[in-house]
């Protein structure tokens, strides 16, 4: 994959996965509201976790991507490391309604962290529990900002520290962080 076109990888990789999951978290509110067929909404329920899990992993890794292939010379200095892109995505993600969401970015790479590593171990990890699920499907609303469903609409949660966030709404706000950095497509 390295020598994908940096617009071709968030078009053809990150923006598919992050979208099959909104896919796959909308059909589950649906299947969800009739339950006529318990195992219909548990394989959409694994399916949508999945995807979470995949979407976190492409979208938060995207930074590296854009680095390794200097596509933000001129938006970070020379030399820049990780961490310079990370805080360049923090300090660009935003909500629909414009709110800044400068955590985003780390909530999404504990995520994928703990998606990877399965158990976490780092002093790095702030905002998710390092012994508990990081992603799970709730019935109950966000409870750090109004994103997300409303109470009883299933939908996919992160439990930080501070409360619940919905795992669309942390998509949706660092893709457009990368709408401003880079021009890419938004989900």
């Amino acid at each position: 994959m390295g020598s994908l076109p940096l617009a071709i990888h968030w078009e053809r990789l990150v923006l598919p996965t992050v979208r099959g999951f909104a896919d796959a978290e909308n059909l589950l509110q649906g299947y969800a509201l009739s339950a006529d067929d318990v195992e219909l909404v548990r394989d959409t329920s694994y399916e949508v976790l999945r995807l979470g899990m995949a979407g976190a992993i492409f979208m938060y890794h995207f930074s590296e991507v854009a680095l390794e292939r200097d596509a933000l010379a001129g938006k970070i200095p020379s030399g820049a490391t990780k961490k310079d892109v990370w805080q360049l995505v923090a300090n660009n993600a935003v909500a629909a309604n414009g709110d800044p969401r400068p955590d985003d970015q780390k909530v999404l790479g504990e995520v994928a962290d703990a998606i990877k590593h399965a158990e976490l171990t780092s002093n790095q990890i702030l905002h998710v529990a390092k012994k508990s699920r990081v992603i799970e499907i709730s019935h109950d609303a966000p409870t750090l900002f109004p994103e997300g469903q409303p109470a009883g609409v299933p939908q996919v949660i992160i439990p930080t520290q501070s409360g619940s966030r919905s795992l669309r709404a942390l998509f949706e706000n660092v893709a457009r962080a990368w709408h401003t950095i880079l021009g890419l497509p938004v989900i």
